[in-house]
């Protein structure tokens, strides 16, 4: 859950930043052209409610899971290695220590592979999940600011004054039959 709201929050900010930059550039363009109609939409709120977020949340949780059990394994099998390199120290010879503290730094670097190969995995099959729901908003979005004369969306949270006629989230939401 934690990874894909972190997620949800980076995506949500690179968007947002893409979009309004966007509408920066691209209003005089269109101003000139008598086409000023701005619509804005709050995405995060419609992939909030989506009910296929609320699956691919659970389908990156339920493969979040093992991934974290053997990280917790390796962890206190690491924990017990030092707990017991400690206790054998002083009795050790050098060669020994020396021997034992490697193998230490080999398992630290193993955990900390394991977690950067699973990041990155993690990252892919969320990207994978959420993408076509993402697709789906921008589909639907597109579609309703055409049907109803709108030559620029932008997100809500960047917009710093709008009328409520200009709100397309619901209706939005009304085509992708959420609630």
């Amino acid at each position: 859950m934690n990874h894909s709201k972190k997620y949800m929050s980076v995506s949500y900010r690179v968007i947002t930043a893409v979009v309004f930059s966007l509408v920066l550039l691209a209003h005089p363009l269109f101003s000139a052209q008598g086409a000023d109609r701005v619509g804005v939409v709050d995405s995060g709120k419609i992939l909030r409610q989506m009910p296929e977020t609320k699956q691919a949340e659970a389908t990156l949780q339920a493969a979040t899971i093992p991934l974290q059990k053997e990280l917790a394994r390796m962890n206190l099998d690491m924990k017990n290695a030092i707990a017991s390199y400690e206790q054998q120290k002083g009795s050790l010879a050098m060669a020994a220590r020396t021997e034992k503290e490697k193998e230490l730094r080999t398992k630290a670097q193993a955990i900390q592979k394991y977690r950067q190969t699973n990041n990155g995995v993690l990252e892919k099959k969320k990207k994978a999940l959420f993408q076509p729901i993402r697709q789906k908003i921008l589909a639907a979005v597109q579609s309703i600011a055409e049907k109803n004369g709108f030559s620029v969306v932008i997100e809500k949270s960047t917009a710093l004054y709008f009328s409520a006629d200009h709100d397309l989230t619901l209706q939005v939401m009304t085509q992708l039959h959420v609630k």
